[in-house]
């Protein structure tokens, strides 16, 4: 049978002699795995058109199993993005993180749209000497903590996810365990906590409240980046 997907390479892995295992994260079915047979031959025509992060359309021909990949038109090879090496390292870190959290054949429309949202906006910061590591590092950070949001891991941002109540200017603290925002009282005697600023709860506010394109115009210092990153790694770890 044949089957017609919009996806976003994910990964590739070779198998054989000449053949490759491309993993996709699809619109109409989440994500899934094909073959394209002869792919690494020299003169293979579906080569160019099935690179990791291109968003293609695809044809499959399965019975049973994986199927293989019949054709392939590319939608959006991301170029600036390709051409970038420190924009390229945050895609694949970003897509290992997407991997470990999404099983096979789950169709979730508004993860694969945050995902190209993603890729969009980090290419156009990758074409653009204005946006810096920093910036890059912030669009990546807003991806991760939207996504968490998107899979069901909604964290508590506006008060203590302990007591209920009010947050200080001050002392406030991550809780990995419960995903929240604790305050000072209750982190007494907690191992389970990361400090957070006043200006980084504000900015995973606007994380939620905005799409990632609109990152662009947000504007963080390094120790932010740095502790953002810090607090979306160790919750990721605590939920895989």
């Amino acid at each position: 049978m044949e089957y017609k997907y919009t996806g976003i390479i994910l990964n590739k892995k070779d198998i054989g002699e000449t053949d490759r295992i491309y993993n996709i994260y699809t619109l109409e079915q989440g994500k899934i795995s094909a073959i394209a047979r002869g792919v690494r031959r020299p003169k293979a025509k579906l080569a160019g058109h099935l690179e990791n992060f291109y968003l293609v359309d695809l044809t499959v021909m399965k019975n049973r199993g994986m199927g293989n990949i019949a054709s392939s038109i590319v939608e959006n090879n991301f170029k600036d993005l390709k051409n970038n090496l420190d924009s390229l390292v945050k895609v694949f870190q970003s897509t290992k993180i997407l991997n470990r959290m999404i099983n096979d054949q789950e169709k979730d429309m508004n993860v694969f749209f945050l995902f190209l949202d993603y890729l969009e906006t980090l290419n156009k910061a990758s074409g653009d000497e204005k946006h810096d590591e920093i910036s890059k590092n912030l669009i990546t950070q807003g991806f991760v903590f939207k996504l968490m949001d998107a899979l069901g891991y909604k964290l508590e941002i506006n008060r203590c996810v302990r007591c209920g109540g009010g947050l200080s200017r001050e002392m406030n603290f991550f809780d990995y365990s419960r995903g929240g925002i604790i305050c000072a009282n209750c982190a007494r005697g907690s191992g389970s906590i990361l400090p957070i600023s006043e200006n980084s709860i504000k900015i995973i506010r606007i994380f939620f409240q905005n799409k990632i394109n609109n990152l662009l115009k947000l504007k963080i210092n390094r120790r932010e980046s740095i502790e953002l990153k810090y607090i979306a790694d160790t919750f990721i770890k605590w939920v895989c």
